[in-house]
């Protein structure tokens, strides 16, 4: 299986809590979804650790990308295609529709072969600034809310047990997730790096 390079991994820690890019982990059994804090923050939604209902953030998709989305999410799910990849409108909290572009795959499926969890990587291909408000009303969240997920893909990005504590459960679960996903990571990184490029010749 394929892995990231020690030169990958810095670069894909060093986006992630920069709020470049979101790692988002998905277990469609649970209809449950968690992003990485800072792709939360950057898009001035509440709660940045915890986990959402997967209806907090389609309900944020723009109706006439919507279809797309689910489209390309549903093709992958039924085998029609290695991975999930789709651009569409994503409605911030206070810097209105981001459009974005988000890549995943399949890690995990049930006994009877169903997919249950998806993990993937998003990035927001908008060029004018985010500037988000600084979090939604408070109060309860009613359907929103939902539990909190075991181990969720971004904190396998966090510092490694010590070496004198052997091969934690984290870094050995980090190890089979992004193998997975490895390529899609780079993939990503590659597509900001452009966008980074982008950015400088026009003087932004």
């Amino acid at each position: 299986m394929d892995m990231l390079q020690p030169s990958q991994d810095l670069r894909l820690r060093r986006t992630v809590e920069a709020g470049e890019l979101g790692l988002w982990d998905l277990r469609l059994d649970l209809e449950t979804v968690h992003y990485s804090p800072q792709w939360k923050l950057r898009f001035g939604f509440p709660e940045p650790h915890d986990a959402d209902s997967t209806h907090f953030w389609r309900c944020r998709v723009h109706p006439d990308d919507l279809e797309i989305m689910l489209t390309a999410m549903r093709a992958h799910l039924r085998g029609g295609m290695p991975c999930y990849e789709a651009e569409f409108r994503l409605r911030s909290n206070g810097s209105g529709y981001r459009i974005v572009h988000s890549r995943g795959r399949v890690i995990e499926c049930s006994s009877d072969g169903r997919p249950v969890r998806m993990v993937g990587a998003m990035i927001d291909l908008t060029e004018r600034p985010c500037i988000p408000r600084g979090g939604l009303p408070a109060g309860s969240r009613g359907a929103m809310a939902v539990s909190p997920l075991a181990l969720p893909f971004h904190e396998l990005f966090c510092d490694p047990a010590p070496p004198d504590q052997g091969e934690s459960s984290m870094s050995s679960e980090r190890f089979r997730v992004v193998s997975s996903v490895a390529d899609l990571l780079q993939e990503s990184l590659n597509h900001l790096d452009s966008l980074r490029g982008h950015r400088r010749y026009y003087g932004q």
